[in-house]
């Protein structure tokens, strides 16, 4: 990175921008309406697990794996959860962020259950319109992810010992 990029860098957020939050849940409500929809066409009850899953996952495993020791637990992060978070659950230790993240993988089940159903859905029945739901479907997750790095990960206070992988070396 030359001297002229460090002017276009954007630095941490104490409070993410509204519109920034109102990007990440757009996708995300697409994310798991379209998930919500694949679980459907294989199965009504399946949707419904994934329904309360989702609202159990986003009521109390995100919060207490990841909002209660982050930088932005009564703040606004990029999703505004954090806010959310501060009444539901004290501060915890922002040191223990690293550590808690390994409960992540409750999270991850949340696009990778309806992933899987898009796949085995194409592969059963071999038509257009199931190409199209899982294309689609991957499609909103890369946009999902992103967005995640070019629009949150860069101001993130957390950015530079977060253990999401792929978004640790933002250029």
């Amino acid at each position: 990175m030359n001297h002229n990029d460090k002017a276009f860098e954007p630095t941490f957020c104490e409070n993410y921008p509204k519109h920034i939050i109102a990007i990440r849940w757009i996708i995300l409500l697409t994310t798991f309406g379209l998930g919500t929809y694949i679980l459907c066409d294989l199965h009504y009850a399946l949707a419904i697990v994934y329904i309360i899953y989702s609202v159990i996952a986003l009521i109390l495993i995100l919060p207490l794996s990841r909002c209660v020791s982050c930088f932005y637990h009564g703040r606004l992060c990029n999703t505004g959860w954090g806010r959310v978070a501060f009444y539901l659950f004290k501060k915890g230790d922002e040191s223990k962020y690293v550590e808690h993240y390994n409960y992540a993988i409750f999270l991850h089940l949340l696009w990778l259950f309806p992933l899987l159903i898009a796949l085995l859905q194409l592969v059963r029945k071999r038509d257009v319109l199931g190409l199209s739901i899982f294309v689609a479907y991957l499609f909103i997750l890369f946009v999902e992810k992103i967005v995640l790095k070019k629009l949150c990960c860069r101001r993130c206070h957390q950015k530079e010992f977060c253990p999401a992988l792929p978004f640790r070396k933002i250029k």
